[in-house]
């Protein structure tokens, strides 16, 4: 295997990354919320080294899974795998406007106390964005009153990572389907001018 050309950036990881990385700065976030005084900002150097070492080791994991598949006749063989492995110059902007006001947001209840206006004018993209881990965590809330007990720590974490990449990759499906309606739109509005 190549390593040098596996690690290349490339749309193809795109997805991948946002897998895997989109869990592992959830624990980052949660460990530096957690910590911090209620009242306090909460961001420092730590939590951004954390930061750094997850989003580089997120990459190190999805460039690697990438590299066991062909991706390429994966992208020939599936129009799905095509959308996942081939993303628009659409869809990545598209995509980097979420994934910034999410970072924004996020790095911003860190650093200050969000208005309850706020909160509940965003409470409803929030949902939309975070519905594979509503559901998910919903149906283990479910699941862990029938059953009277509380799953173990580590199953905890393993149901909150899952529904974090699920989450991701609903995200980046939000991301497709509106640079697709943004790019069946924008012809129209510019022919018409």
């Amino acid at each position: 295997m190549n390593w040098s050309a596996a690690l290349r950036p490339r749309r193809g990881l795109v997805l991948p990354l946002l897998v895997v990385a989109v869990p592992a700065l959830y624990f980052v976030y949660r460990a530096a919320a957690m910590e911090c005084a209620a009242g306090r900002p909460c961001l420092d150097a730590t939590y951004l080294g954390d930061a750094l070492a997850a989003l580089a080791g997120a990459y190190l994991v999805a460039s690697g899974a990438l590299a066991l598949f062909d991706a390429s006749a994966l992208a020939e063989s599936s129009s799905s795998a095509r959308l996942a492995l081939r993303p628009t110059d659409r869809t990545l902007a598209v995509l980097a406007v979420f994934l910034a006001a999410i970072a924004t947001y996020l790095l911003a209840t860190l650093v200050t106390a969000i208005p309850a206006w706020l909160d509940l004018l965003l409470a409803p993209f929030g949902l939309v964005v975070a519905l594979p881990f509503a559901l998910v965590y919903g149906g283990t809330v479910v699941v862990t009153n029938a059953l009277f007990s509380e799953p173990p720590l580590w199953v905890q974490s393993a149901v909150v990572a899952a529904s974090l990449a699920l989450t991701a990759v609903w995200l980046f499906a939000l991301a497709t389907g509106v640079g697709s309606l943004l790019g069946a739109w924008m012809p129209a509005s510019v022919g018409s001018r």
